[in-house]
């Protein structure tokens, strides 16, 4: 089920994908077939990819393959529940906070001037939001963004929750 919501008016309706890497070593990503995966997403009826934020940043080929499409782009950072102390490993994560927001802000400038790009997430199920992502990375996120975009950041990626509650919280 799609999201609807209004820009300058226009109601506009969001219906997403997930998109997981589709060549996790990067060898057999042309710009060909980023289109044609691009457009499967599009002939799907799907107006909006999510990059998973378990996963990595896309090449610029991705996003301008989107940007052809028409298709929108839900860019995570690469942090998730699943490593990063909701289920295992340690809200500290990760080990140098610093370069994580330097590799941050490097991302923010490669991607930002594509229109395809509707928003950032921190990261894919982050719970609970007072420890995950920690609060520097958070505070380093929102800075990067509102200095080098002027896109808007949710922290972290909405779930259905745990046992069918909602564990989450989400803006």
């Amino acid at each position: 089920k799609g999201q609807s919501f209004k820009v300058n008016g226009i109601p506009i309706f969001l219906t997403g994908g997930n998109w997981i890497a589709t060549d996790a070593m990067l060898q057999k990503n042309t710009p060909e077939r980023y289109k044609d995966e691009i457009n499967l997403h599009k002939h799907a009826g799907l107006n909006l990819i999510r990059v998973w934020g378990g996963g990595l940043t896309e090449r610029p080929e991705f996003y301008a393959a989107a940007d052809a499409a028409g298709v929108l782009v839900m860019q995570e950072f690469w942090m998730s529940g699943d490593n990063n102390g909701r289920w295992a490993g340690s809200y500290d994560w990760p080990s140098s906070h610093s370069a994580y927001l330097s590799m941050a802000k490097d991302m923010v400038l490669m991607i930002r001037h594509h229109p395809s790009l509707l928003f950032y997430c921190g990261g894919n199920e982050l719970w609970p939001i007072e420890q995950n992502p920690p609060k520097d990375i958070q505070a380093g996120l929102a800075d990067i963004i509102s200095t080098f975009d002027n896109r808007f950041l949710i922290m972290s990626s909405m779930d259905g929750g745990y046992n069918g509650m909602n564990m989450s919280d989400h803006d």
